[in-house]
């Protein structure tokens, strides 16, 4: 009967660990994406000042950018699927 209750207990434990640690790594993607999000702010601005908004549909650092952000949101996604399933240890 204590060894049931301990496997519960280490099982909630595991369970709040992969839930505490899926948050700071929702939090660390987050921080990435509005990093992402600045710099191509600040590569924007310039272009929309000087109406080159065509230009930079050809620049690679944009482009990269613009996937960088896409592959981003796509794992905070997942990550944000997998809280709302819950974790099973």
């Amino acid at each position: 009967m204590a060894e049931n209750t301990l496997n519960k207990i280490k099982n909630g434990a595991l369970s709040c660990a992969c839930s505490v640690l899926n948050k700071i790594n929702i939090a660390t993607e987050e921080s990435r994406l509005k990093a992402k999000y600045e710099s191509l702010g600040r590569r924007l601005l310039p272009a929309l000042e000087k109406d080159a908004l065509d230009e930079l549909k050809n620049d690679p650092e944009v482009v990269e950018l613009v996937g960088n952000i896409s592959e981003i949101r796509a794992r905070i996604r997942d990550m944000k699927k997998r809280e709302q399933k819950g974790f099973q240890a």
